[in-house]
């Protein structure tokens, strides 16, 4: 299999530095898989799950806001938000979907819907990753 450089980096710090095989993603522009040879791309991050497959292991994971970058088979992933879906505490993430359900139906302006939107979108791709 060919593998391609990939580094995924976060506020929190860096999550992986390595090889990988394939990595999925959602973007702005849709869900987009990067494989070796991918030709140069740039695109903002979507909330969503990431598919990471290396030579040894395929790993969930659930990702939000930042920037995928691919420059001359060197691919950097920068999101604002990366957990691994064994981290992922699935209650808690199920407390934040209804929480922000709630939130969307109790708000009275356009910023309160737009951030109780941000936050399920962000609670449903944690309860997404965790079930893969």
């Amino acid at each position: 299999m060919k593998t391609f450089s990939l580094k995924i980096a976060t506020p929190d710090g860096l999550k992986f530095d390595g090889a990988a095989v394939s990595f999925l993603c959602r973007t702005a522009y849709g869900d987009v898989e990067i494989l070796a040879g991918h030709t140069d791309f740039i695109a903002p991050v979507k909330p969503g799950t990431v598919v990471l497959k290396t030579e040894t292991e395929t790993r969930a994971a659930a990702a939000a806001g930042g920037l995928l970058s691919v420059k001359k088979g060197e691919v950097t992933f920068v999101p604002t938000t990366f957990e691994y879906a064994d981290e992922i505490d699935l209650e808690r993430a199920k407390a934040a979907k209804e929480k922000a359900e709630a939130a969307m139906k109790n708000a009275t302006d356009a910023r309160e819907l737009d951030l109780a939107q941000a936050k399920l979108s962000r609670a449903l791709s944690r309860i997404s990753a965790a079930g893969k």
